[in-house]
C-alpha cells in the first residue's frame, strides 16, 4: 500500500508552482519591504504558537514512559513503523470532543490526544494505533512545514481544499499502516463517527455505503469547500485499502465544481467556505446598495438641475410695451 494518497503530490506540486512566483513577486515588487511584514508575521506566530505549547505543557498531561506508558509505547511503536522520530505527546481533556492534532514550534513536533477518544477505545486499545498514526502522518509528510510556504495560495477555491483533503487521506493511510490489523483502523474511525459507545455496534459496511449518496449537488459542493473528506468516504476507503484495492469513490456532481470555484478556502468544517462567501456578498451588498442609491439620487438631482437651466435659457422674453410718445 502506498502511504501517500495519489493526488496529494500532484496538488502539492501545482500549489507550490503557484506559490513561488507570488513569494518572489512580493519580495522583489516591494523592494524587500515584504520581508519586514514576514518578520512581523513570524513574531506574531511566535507569541501565538508559544501560547498553545505553553497551554499543553501547563494544563495537559505529558505522556512519558512512566505517565500513561501504554500510550507512550504505542506512539513509539507507530513512529518506528513510519521510520520517524517520535514527537512529544500530551493527553488533553476537552469535554467530549473527539479529535486530535499535531503541531510544530521552533522545529519541534508535538501531538495532542483527546482523552475522550482514548477512553472510548478502552475495549479496543489497538484501535488507538490508527488515531495516533494519523497524527504522526502529518509530521512524517511535513504538512505543518509546507503549510507556511503554501500560504499565499492556500485560499484558492477547489485547489486549497482539495490539497487539505488529500493530506487527510494520506494520514488515514499512515494510521492504517500503524495498526496491527485493518479492523483496528476501522474501529478507530468508527469511534470518530459514532461516539464513545455506539461505535462498538456500528455496521461498518453499511456506514461505508453512505458514500454512494455523496454524488448529489449539495453533498458534492460542501465537500469541495471543506478541508476534510466525509467520514463515511474515509471508512469506505479503509475497507477498500484493507482489500489491497485503490479506493474508488462515486463521482461528484459536475455543477458543484462550478459553484465551488467561487468559494475561497477558509479551512475548517464543511459549509465554512460557503458561509464566508455569503458573508462577503452581504458586506459588499451593504456597501454597494447604499452607494448605488446615493448615485441614483445624485444623478436625478443633477438631471433636474440641468433641465431647469435649459428651461431658463430657452424661455421667451416677454415683449415690452412701447413707451408713449
Amino acid at each position: 500500500m502506498d502511504l501517500v494518497y495519489p493526488k496529494e503530490k500532484t496538488l502539492f506540486a501545482i500549489l507550490l508552482l503557484l506559490a513561488i512566483p507570488i513569494w518572489l513577486a512580493l519580495i522583489v515588487g516591494t523592494l524587500g519591504t515584504a520581508l519586514l511584514y514576514l518578520l512581523a508575521g513570524f513574531v506574531f506566530y511566535l507569541f501565538a504558537q508559544s501560547g498553545l505549547i505553553a497551554y499543553l505543557k501547563g494544563n495537559t498531561v505529558a505522556i512519558s514512559p512512566t505517565q500513561f506508558p501504554d500510550l507512550h509505547e504505542r506512539i513509539q511503536r507507530g513512529a518506528k513503523q513510519l521510520d520517524m522520530e517520535a514527537p512529544q505527546a500530551f493527553l488533553l481533556h476537552e469535554g467530549g470532543i473527539f479529535n486530535a492534532f499535531a503541531t510544530r514550534f521552533l522545529g519541534k513536533h508535538y501531538i495532542a490526544l483527546y482523552s475522550d477518544v482514548v477512553d472510548a477505545l478502552d475495549d479496543r486499545p489497538d484501535a488507538m494505533d490508527f488515531y495516533i498514526g494519523h497524527e504522526l502522518g502529518h509530521i512524517k509528510r511535513k504538512h505543518l512545514m509546507w503549510k507556511t510556504l503554501l500560504l499565499p495560495v492556500s485560499w484558492l477555491p477547489l485547489l486549497g481544499a482539495a490539497y487539505a483533503r488529500a493530506c487527510e487521506s494520506t494520514c488515514d493511510r499512515h494510521g492504517l499502516a500503524c495498526c496491527r490489523s485493518a479492523e483496528d483502523a476501522r474501529f478507530g474511525l468508527a469511534a470518530l463517527a459514532a461516539g464513545g459507545k455506539r461505535w462498538k455496534t456500528l455496521r461498518q459496511d453499511e456506514y461505508a455505503h453512505q458514500a454512494s449518496e455523496h454524488a448529489g449537488f449539495w453533498m458534492s459542493f460542501h465537500e469541495l469547500c471543506s478541508d476534510y473528506p466525509w467520514l463515511s468516504k474515509r471508512m469506505s476507503a479503509l475497507l477498500q485499502l484493507a482489500q489491497r484495492r485503490e479506493p474508488q469513490m462515486p463521482a461528484r456532481n459536475p455543477l458543484a465544481y462550478l459553484f465551488a470555484l467561487f468559494v475561497p478556502r477558509v479551512g475548517g468544517a464543511p459549509g465554512a467556505g460557503g458561509l464566508m462567501l455569503i458573508a462577503v456578498i452581504g458586506i459588499m451588498a451593504a456597501v454597494a446598495i447604499p452607494a448605488y442609491q446615493d448615485f441614483q439620487n445624485r444623478a436625478a438631482a443633477a438631471k433636474a438641475m440641468h433641465g431647469g437651466v435649459q428651461q431658463e435659457e430657452g424661455a421667451e422674453v416677454p415683449a415690452q410695451n412701447p413707451m408713449p410718445d
